[in-house]
């Protein structure tokens, strides 16, 4: 393998989530080392030989989210969309067997166990555990995940795989608002005390469940604050149903522009992420690097990826959230754990994440 600075690496997601911030960090980074980053437009049929094939020069071809790959859900019918996503999985595994004999690296990039929605269980299962076969290396991002995908799937074994854990979105966002003027702008009162859930609205999220644990509580001086974009439109008529019942509690459903997150960040005291599952959390990261504390439960790497500072991770059996919420409104120390949260945020930087990333590339 040539040397790190003269790799040329194939991002295949890069075209469908150029505007992810994972996406875009990573290859900022890639880039800052001296590797060439390309993002080829996904073809219709055979993407990645054909992709292959247009870059005969390429050394490392990198999977994130396969699952786009093959699922379909938008057709007219269930039984279409089945059909229509069983032959699209049986070209993807035709696609990666033959991609496999050309010679470029192929990095599996592991973000979640399994789809959150988790439509085609036993096709993804199928075309996961061909990937992993397949592929030269796998990445997950930190040593809980490891273990998770080893006792999930036939293969790999945990210690098949490269850990490698996401960067900050320090630099991703817009940060230059106070706590004053965030609040101002969204109309929040000095005094409150504000839990916020932002990100995408789904149902492996548990935004329900936090309206109804949040509605328990006689919290007298707190607001809830549900912001992001709904995924479905049977999602936002349960969230704000469960909403309009709770006077305290905002809903703000609707796709947050970035120049916009740094208000809702800023405003909060904490933030929520009350996921049902999880494996990694973007929404985490972003909490770290607005020096935000947070509330979440102690599944797959948020134990690994907040500080021990942060102390309100729950046991997300009986009624733990509740008591999370609870506790982070009663703390006298948010301020140290926000701190201790942003000084987390600035270890797990990029520049790392591209180190250990390169050593995979060339291994």
């Amino acid at each position: 393998m040539k040397p790190t600075d003269e790799l040329t690496v194939l991002l295949m997601s890069g075209s469908w989530y150029g505007g992810n911030a994972y996406m875009t960090l990573l290859s900022r980074a890639l880039r800052d080392h001296g590797v060439e980053v390309r993002t080829p437009d996904l073809l219709l049929f055979f993407p990645l030989t054909r992709t292959a094939l247009r870059n005969r020069d390429a050394d490392v071809m990198q999977l994130d989210w396969i699952y786009d790959y093959y699922a379909t859900d938008d057709l007219d019918s269930r039984r279409l969309n089945d059909l229509v996503s069983f032959l699209r999985a049986a070209a993807f595994l035709f696609d990666l067997l033959a991609v496999s004999l050309f010679d470029v690296r192929i990095v599996r990039t592991v973000h979640n166990k399994r789809s959150h929605e988790g439509i085609y269980p036993r096709t993804e299962r199928i075309v996961s555990e061909c990937v992993f076969w397949v592929a030269d290396a796998v990445t997950v991002k930190c040593s809980a995940a490891a273990d998770e995908i080893a006792a999930a799937y036939r293969v790999p074994e945990a210690k098949e795989l490269s850990v490698v854990p996401d960067g900050n979105y320090i630099d991703a966002y817009e940060n230059d608002v106070s706590r004053a003027t965030a609040r101002s702008d969204l109309g929040i009162d000095g005094e409150s005390f504000v839990f916020v859930f932002f990100g995408q609205i789904r149902p492996y999220k548990g935004v329900p469940k936090l309206v109804e644990a949040f509605s328990s509580l006689d919290l007298p001086e707190a607001e809830l604050w549900i912001v992001g974009s709904p995924h479905t439109d049977d999602i936002e008529a349960q969230v704000t149903a469960l909403a309009a019942s709770d006077p305290r509690i905002e809903t703000r459903l609707a796709f947050v522009p970035d120049d916009r997150i740094q208000y809702y960040l800023n405003a909060a005291d904490v933030l929520v992420l009350p996921y049902r599952k999880i494996l990694n959390s973007g929404s985490a990261h972003l909490g770290l690097s607005f020096a935000t504390p947070i509330v979440a439960p102690k599944i797959g790497c948020l134990p690994e990826t907040v500080p021990p500072e942060n102390d309100l991770l729950y046991d997300p059996a009986a009624d733990g959230l509740t008591r999370a919420l609870r506790q982070a409104y009663e703390s006298t120390d948010l301020d140290r754990v926000g701190r201790a949260n942003y000084q987390r945020a600035r270890a797990l930087n990029w520049d790392r994440t591209c180190e250990l990333l390169l050593d995979v590339y060339v291994e």
